[in-house]
């Protein structure tokens, strides 16, 4: 015991492992280290992770640019303040005319003029990325000798590692984003895609594409997804004819996840929809947009079975199930009476863990 307690104090002890020491944390309360400072507020602090997600194709790089104007003119992004911040943009995908003339067009179409443009240094590699890795220690001098506080790279996939299907082969890749963290103190902020199909049934932190890693990795994780107008909230369609209309939603680790934000696509800007007009549109594979469609249901009286029969076949998934909560608030009743319902039923519906099913 007592060779062991010696080889324990040694290792204990060692400074030359490299890794931190560990800590008392009596210690650690009579010497409260601060809390490191929101870069943007409610959402991500200095220093952390930042995964932003959504379909290819759906305007995630005017969301960066957006983004990186913002800190850089400490304005805000989709409602969220941002602190004055230098920001190192990293372009992987567009070309380098191209993205100059959406950082103009977006500045002009905001409003705003490029007072603090100097705190963005954009780094196009359209053509010339490498592997993360490889990128990784001219990326980290690159951000000291600049002095910059966040660096946004898009996109995350241009750079990979590995299988990004792979648990251990993604693990690996992201922890490349926490030495990029603390060799630099900036805030790394990426965007990656969606998997393929439809993302209604899944939470936002399920669907980026790969591994699950990605979105347990990111201190922040922000999903946006394209609602389905099935009732178009428009006071006058034809103004905003080609606008699509999105929504942000989040799982964070420092904060508690924020409401979902609705927001406009007006190429090449996004601007948040203040009202509630949005609410009640969903996304593409949510039962929950079948609710619209309830208004058209006869009002004449119909037996409790037709009615049930009704809005089963008007909610089913393509597994022939249906949640109860779907049905109650389809039917405009109580989960329970769903359940009630389901009982009188018996000899056509079972319902199991919240799922009602026909029998075969």
């Amino acid at each position: 015991m007592s060779e062991y307690k010696n080889n324990y104090d040694h290792w204990e002890n060692d400074d030359e492992d490299g890794l931190p020491k560990i800590e008392s944390t009596d210690e650690l309360l009579a010497n409260l280290p601060p809390l490191p400072e929101e870069i943007v507020e409610g959402v991500v602090r200095q220093g952390h992770k930042m995964m932003i997600s959504g379909a290819s194709k759906s305007g995630k790089s005017f969301l960066l640019i957006e983004l990186a104007i913002a800190l850089a003119e400490g304005t805000k992004w989709l409602g969220f303040q941002c602190r004055k911040s230098k920001v190192m943009y990293i372009n992987l995908e567009i070309d380098r005319n191209s993205l100059i003339h959406r950082f103009i067009n977006i500045y002009n179409i905001l409003g705003l003029k490029p007072i603090n443009a100097h705190s963005v240094s954009i780094w196009n590699l359209r053509g010339a990325s490498k592997p993360l890795d490889e990128l990784m220690p001219e990326l980290i001098q690159i951000a000291k000798l600049r002095d910059v506080d966040v660096i946004i790279l898009d996109p995350i996939y241009k750079v990979m590692i590995g299988d990004e299907n792979s648990a251990s082969n993604t693990a690996i890749f992201t922890n490349l984003f926490d030495r990029i963290c603390n060799e630099t103190g900036c805030t790394f902020i990426y965007s990656h895609h969606h998997s393929k199909g439809s993302q209604g049934f899944k939470r936002s932190m399920d669907r980026a594409s790969g591994s699950g890693v990605f979105a347990r990795d990111a201190d922040a994780l922000v999903d946006m997804i394209q609602l389905n107008l099935i009732e178009v909230p428009l006071e006058n369609e034809d103004d905003e004819s080609s606008a699509t209309a999105w929504r942000l939603e989040s799982t964070l680790r420092e904060f508690a996840s924020f409401k979902p934000v609705n927001f406009w696509f007006e190429y090449p800007i996004h601007r948040v929809e203040e009202t509630e007009k949005l609410d009640k549109n969903y996304v593409d594979g949510d039962p929950r947009a079948n609710l619209l469609k309830s208004y058209k249901r006869r009002q004449t009286r119909k037996s409790r079975k037709e009615e049930f029969d009704e809005a089963f076949d008007a909610n089913k998934k393509k597994d022939g199930t249906c949640l109860a909560f779907v049905l109650a608030e389809y039917l405009g009743i109580a989960e329970r009476t769903v359940r009630d319902r389901v009982k009188e039923f018996s000899d056509e519906y079972v319902t199991k863990k919240g799922i009602v099913s026909r029998k075969k």
